[in-house]
């Protein structure tokens, strides 16, 4: 069962569409979440409480939250700490 990171983004948003870029580039699938779409509202604010941050852009896998600024510092730390943790989930899966 491969789980599919969400990535919670909005537009106009430089390092939001750095980490997708990046994401992309290395093969990840994402599901994004633009968090200004109204039909996104609900969702992303129970988020961010649940997180207590409004940082983004913030990717969730699993029950796992990587927030900037909490979790990684620069857009490149994030990108190479997901993969990391998504390779974990891998080789866990494949044993």
């Amino acid at each position: 069962m491969r789980i599919t990171p969400i990535v919670f983004s909005m537009k106009g948003c430089p390092h939001c569409d750095n980490l997708k870029t990046q994401l992309k580039e290395s093969n990840i699938m994402f599901t994004e979440i633009d968090v200004d779409e109204p039909k996104n509202e609900i969702l992303y604010e129970s988020f961010s409480k649940k997180v207590n941050s409004d940082f983004l852009p913030a990717v969730v896998i699993g029950k796992k939250a990587f927030l900037p600024d909490r979790t990684f510092k620069t857009i490149d730390d994030g990108v190479k700490m997901i993969k990391e943790y998504l390779q974990v989930l891998s080789d866990r899966e494949n044993h």
